[in-house]
């Protein structure tokens, strides 16, 4: 679909052609970037450091702000150390150009973001895919080249598409057995998944497993702006000293830093943020089945489906009853086009039922009952 051009949003809402709608669409997931105490930290920080550093990190763009930051990213997961760069797409970046010097041979999940694949490239590794989600065939492909040289496997923990979780459990056990190094793009598992919102790596009881480096971002569950690269001391010394991605930026706004570092401080006073959104994934979980659809509930925030039906004629039907159910073509989606819908902390129950009980009658009225995008 054309991209929508929206006029405003608060909260769960957005306004589009004069209309204000409830929006089950985007990655806001614990409702950040609209929480009190993270804007009155951006507005402090605006007053004090201005816009931006104008200059790299390296030369005179650093600021303490960004340190905190780095301090916040690596007290929250429970690393040895954090890089901040400017958004999530550098921090695969950083972490591939940090890691080509050693790790020639990468081994990536067929659906992984973009991001990380057009990363490898430019990094200059020679790339392996294994089919989505399949540790057993990954191990295979890791093997191959373990006999070849370092190897490094990358996988998205969450995937943003559908809300498909991947099996970072058996992916550190592969690399472990071959001395492989294990890269999460945790963009859509931080603040989502695993105790108190730590990560799809802390899901699977590897929170602080050695060999396993996260990369992120700042804009989606943090609610801000940004991305990082954490893991050991080694990893982010290689992202300082080799990577481009991170030596010749501008780093993220420092007032932007200073909303980030309050973020992660929220959500660690307030852990019921994390378990209202995993309350309401389960609510429209259920809601969406209701309605007549053959969901996977993941345990993400995630929903993704398509429709024998005119795809089209029901995302109007939905936003003629007020709801933004978004109707998407994205890179390596389950479908050319599907409808991902995800949920936040800040939906309430009634914006729930109401999505639910519009999107049941949408289906009677435009066609067949809809399918898991990808069955």
């Amino acid at each position: 679909m054309a991209r929508m051009a929206i006029s405003g949003a608060a909260g769960t809402t957005v306004r589009i052609g004069g209309r204000e709608v409830v929006s089950f669409g985007g990655c806001n997931y614990l409702g950040l970037s609209y929480h009190p105490e993270v804007l009155a930290a951006l507005q402090r920080g605006l007053s004090h450091y201005g816009i931006s550093t104008s200059a790299s990190r390296e030369t005179t763009g650093n600021t303490v702000a960004h340190d905190a930051l780095e301090s916040a990213v690596r007290d929250f997961l429970g690393v040895e150390s954090a890089v901040v760069v400017p958004d999530g797409y550098t921090a695969n970046l950083a972490a591939a150009q940090a890691l080509a010097g050693t790790h020639r041979y990468a081994v990536i999940d067929a659906r992984c973001h973009r991001s990380i694949r057009e990363s490898l490239a430019c990094a200059g590794m020679t790339v392996a895919e294994y089919a989505h989600l399949d540790a057993e065939q990954a191990a295979e492909r890791v093997r191959e080249f373990a006999a070849l040289g370092l190897v490094s496997v990358w996988t998205d923990g969450v995937f943003a598409a559908d809300g498909s979780v991947a099996p970072v459990a058996d992916l550190a056990a592969a690399c472990d057995e071959h001395g492989a190094a294990l890269i999460v793009d945790d963009c859509h598992g931080l603040f989502t998944m695993g105790p108190g919102g730590r990560g799809t790596a802390a899901q699977a009881g590897l929170r602080d497993h050695p060999s396993i480096t996260i990369t992120s971002t700042l804009a989606k569950g943090v609610g801000c702006h940004g991305g990082f690269v954490a893991g050991s001391n080694m990893i982010a010394d290689m992202v300082r000293d080799r990577s481009t991605a991170y030596i010749c930026t501008t780093p993220v706004s420092p007032a932007i830093a200073c909303a980030a570092v309050e973020a992660f401080g929220v959500v660690q006073r307030e852990p019921e943020l994390v378990d209202r959104l995993r309350r309401n994934a389960d609510e429209l979980s259920r809601g969406l089945i209701r309605a007549g659809l053959r969901i996977e509930n993941h345990g993400t925030p995630v929903f993704a489906f398509t429709t024998e039906g005119d795809m089209r004629a029901l995302h109007e039907s939905l936003l003629e009853h007020g709801f933004l159910a978004p109707l998407i073509e994205y890179p390596d989606g389950p479908a050319p086009r599907y409808f991902r819908l995800s949920v936040s902390t800040l939906h309430t129950r009634d914006q729930i039922a109401g999505l639910c009980a519009a999107l049941g009658r949408s289906l009677r009225a435009v066609g067949p009952k809809g399918a898991l995008a990808g069955q």
